[in-house]
């Protein structure tokens, strides 16, 4: 396994944040990384690496040098490659939703060139809200976070499920329900949760 410069291709990716040095959310990374393998590889054999264990070995040779960093994981069915880089948080973004009946982002995909046609949608704005069939899905760095009521939902009908989102969902501090286009001005807030911004 190598680091960095690799020249295979790799069509999918984590994301992680290293808090003071430590990953997080490390269980729900390794259970989507090895259900992402597991759905684009079918008719291969693939190698499911342990990410704590990979983790643990890059941060010795990389010391992180702020207190929030974003570690990319590239991989494919039998290598990955990984790069370190300081994050800083996003908050109060604005959203401008966009419609984009045709997308499929189940996976967490390396291509992100149809993401990216509809980032250019957002205007003044700083993101968009993907809209598919009527309803609310994710933004193009992550999902969705609704305030109504001094609670917090998340939409039912996700793109991709993040790890964040699946985390906050099993803490029972969000819930889950259909969020359509029509309904945004019943909520009074809307924020983005990914691995590197939680609901704080």
């Amino acid at each position: 396994m190598t680091q960095v410069n690799h020249p295979r291709v790799f069509d999918l990716f984590e994301t992680i944040a290293i808090v003071q040095g430590e990953p997080q959310n490390l269980a729900y990374h390794q259970c989507r990384y090895a259900h992402s393998l597991a759905s684009f590889y079918p008719k291969q054999c693939y190698q499911v690496f342990d990410l704590a264990s990979v983790l643990q070995k890059f941060l010795a040779d990389n010391t992180p040098n702020h207190s929030l960093m974003r570690c990319r994981i590239d991989y494919n069915a039998s290598d990955m490659a990984m790069h370190l880089v300081g994050y800083q948080r996003r908050d109060n973004l604005t959203f401008q939703p966009v419609i984009c009946d045709n997308i499929d982002y189940t996976l967490k995909f390396t291509n992100r060139d149809q993401l990216n046609a509809l980032l250019q949608q957002r205007g003044a704005c700083d993101e968009v809200i993907i809209i598919k069939h009527g309803f609310v899905t994710d933004c193009t760095i992550g999902n969705l976070v609704l305030k109504k009521n001094n609670h917090w939902y998340t939409p039912s009908t996700p793109l991709l499920n993040g790890t964040q989102r699946a985390k906050l969902l099993a803490e029972h501090r969000i819930s889950a329900c259909p969020i359509l286009l029509r309904d945004l001005d019943r909520y009074e807030e809307i924020r983005l949760i990914n691995a590197l911004n939680p609901l704080i």
